[in-house]
């Protein structure tokens, strides 16, 4: 049975223009080469019939329920944005119908859970691998934006929880997701990387034949491969504040920090393009990178580091 997967990610002023860019294709994507040109004509937004200005609309939504007369903080969570999806096995088994029923009742979920007022846009792509849905919540509540009492932990899991359960009710087939602090952080972006190594892996072991990433999407390239070529690698780690045994003079215990693995591999790009020009002349290599160099795998490994620094801050928040 495929799983159902519902992904937050927290969007701020700053942050809404690109994703507007990003969902209503307003721009050619540099880092997805997935995204099919000759199937964006099948997108859709649930909410509204043509483009919106993201950052117009959602103030609209702010400014229409605000009971208060002080100003929106620069720094706020405007948008609580929701990726929705399941495997490509699932959709699969859906005709066009069923997989806008799909979403069309998923959104209804949300509508009744956090207010249909407050749902910004819900774009569906049909155009990358696998189809999902990008919901906009506004985190509106009593009167003003309240974006950690709305999207707390208990929220989160009640999204890894009880959606599946609720879409079973309505008649589709989904066990529930990994749940806890496993994956429940995992911004979009990081799930999007996350995905399409798992599908790439099941389609055509690319990876995992050639140059074996099976604990992540570079970690083999640490290995051995044909004509003795070894790419270094280094681990990325994160910063995790914990209190120590010494106390303070308020007799209270210390808060200390220290770095832990994240379980990423970083390659630099110099090393990238040793293994690159060797595989130029090597036949088993060169048909491995090229579809590597042609994925988000490797697109996106470049801002591991940005990512990792803004998955610290959701956790903190939270």
């Amino acid at each position: 049975m495929s799983f159902a997967v519902v992904r937050m990610q927290k969007m701020k002023s700053h942050d809404l223009k690109g994703i507007q860019f990003h969902n209503q294709r307003e721009r050619d994507s540099k880092t997805n080469p997935d995204i099919d040109k000759k199937k964006t004509d099948e997108n859709y937004d649930l909410v509204h019939e043509r483009k919106i200005n993201y950052n117009e609309h959602v103030k609209e939504i702010v400014e229409s329920q605000k009971t208060g007369t002080r100003k929106t903080r620069k720094d706020a969570v405007l948008v609580n944005e929701l990726l929705v999806t399941s495997d490509r096995t699932f959709f699969d088994k859906l005709n066009p119908d069923e997989t806008k029923k799909f979403f069309r009742e998923s959104l209804e979920i949300f509508e009744e859970k956090y207010g249909k007022q407050n749902i910004a846009y819900a774009t569906v792509h049909m155009d990358e691998k696998t189809p999902h849905m990008h919901v906009g919540v506004v985190p509106m509540r009593e009167g003003r934006l309240q974006g950690k009492n709305v999207f707390n932990r208990q929220e989160l899991l009640w999204l890894q929880d009880k959606f599946p359960q609720k879409m079973n009710e309505k008649g589709f087939e989904l066990e529930r997701g990994q749940s806890g602090s496993e994956r429940v952080h995992l911004s979009t972006a990081d799930f999007k990387m996350k995905t399409q190594k798992e599908e790439l892996e099941q389609d055509i072991g690319l990876l995992e034949k050639e140059i074996s990433s099976k604990k992540s999407e570079l970690s083999a390239l640490n290995e051995k491969i044909p004509d003795e070529v070894i790419v270094p690698t280094k681990k990325q780690f994160k910063k995790v504040e914990f209190e120590s045994q010494e106390k303070n003079i308020f007799g209270r215990p210390k808060k200390e920090t220290k770095k832990e693995p994240t379980g990423n591999l970083i390659v630099t790009e110099q090393d990238f393009k040793k293994l690159v020009n060797t595989a130029r002349n090597n036949k088993q290599l060169k048909g491995s990178i090229e579809k590597l160099l042609n994925t988000d795998l490797y697109q996106q490994n470049k801002h591991l580091k940005a990512e990792n620094v803004e998955l610290e801050k959701m956790n903190h928040s939270n």
